[in-house]
């Protein structure tokens, strides 16, 4: 027994120092590391914002772009949100490729390329530890189809009163020096008071759209004190059906989003044209409700 017992005592012994030994040479190699580093020293480069440029048959040249999607050499580094400063493991003179991000649907979670914003290319020079900076400048694709403007500047308004809306509750322009117009001379505006429930305005013409996997995209200036609604009206033969794309939250200050209607629209059935609509309900009866809004532009190829 005594044997035995002694026996186990010598193997634990053997175990704890050959434990002893393996950590002492991970130690070592570790600490080898980092007084004799492998790692590459990367290059930088640093992009404050994205600038849209368009030509006056393009309409405002607002934006939301909020990411930088980035190719070197046509191989994806990655998105990054702006303004943002990343690492780059390359050196020497290289293509670059940035494509204009954004928020679709205003989702944080669904961040993807504008299909319809052309990329920036430039040849650059990348060298380790020092920081290039980029100022990229898109366009629009020249094969994008506006469907319709609208920014409140012509004597026309392409946005009518739905007869579902209450009396008075057309949206109407203001004009400058208004502090609520967004740009230019006038922005669109509907006001809701407590004696009125609804209001729902809708394009003036229906427009036909691409079926499929084609990107189809709503871009608007906004700005309320209370949430609204933007959707698509589908006809097809007498048969009209109403559907919401999104829900846009109260905005105090004037925002810009993408409302993706490519879902709507291929899911349609055989609905052969589509109208746009806006709409604010007063549920709680208050007072002074206001949906502002510029620069809508129904976009796709």
């Amino acid at each position: 027994m005594k044997n035995r017992a002694l026996e186990q005592t010598n193997k634990m012994n053997i175990k704890k120092h050959l434990f002893f030994a393996s950590l002492s040479i991970i130690i070592f190699f570790s600490s080898c590391e980092l007084y004799n580093p492998t790692e590459k020293v990367p290059a930088y480069i640093h992009i404050d914002k994205i600038n849209l440029t368009t030509k006056s048959i393009e309409g405002s040249s607002s934006n939301k772009i909020t990411d930088a999607w980035v190719y070197i050499d046509d191989q994806l580094i990655g998105c990054f949100e702006l303004p943002s400063t990343f690492p780059v493991l390359i050196e020497g003179q290289h293509q670059l490729k940035i494509y204009a991000g954004i928020k679709v649907n205003g989702i944080s979670e669904s961040r993807s390329p504008y299909p319809f914003y052309d990329f920036y290319s430039q040849t650059i020079n990348l060298q380790k530890a020092t920081t290039l900076n980029i100022t990229p400048n898109v366009k629009y694709a020249s094969n994008v189809h506006f469907d319709f403007m609208e920014d409140f500047e012509g004597a026309g308004v392409i946005i009518a009163k739905d007869s579902a809306s209450g009396t008075d509750t057309s949206l109407i322009q203001l004009f400058a020096p208004n502090i609520n117009v967004f740009e230019g001379n006038s922005s669109g505006a509907a006001y809701l008071n407590n004696h009125q429930y609804l209001y729902e305005g809708v394009s003036n013409t229906s427009y036909i759209l691409p079926k499929g996997v084609s990107p189809i995209f709503l871009e608007l200036n906004y700005k309320c004190n209370h949430e609204f609604i933007v959707g698509v009206y589908s006809h097809q033969g007498s048969s009209t059906s109403k559907n919401k794309a999104l829900t846009l939250r109260a905005s105090a200050a004037w925002n810009k989003t993408y409302v993706y209607l490519t879902p709507l629209i291929s899911g349609s059935g055989n609905a052969t044209d589509f109208n746009i609509f806006f709409g604010m309900v007063n549920y709680s009866g208050s007072d002074s409700l206001a949906l502002l809004l510029d620069n809508i532009k129904l976009v796709h190829y």
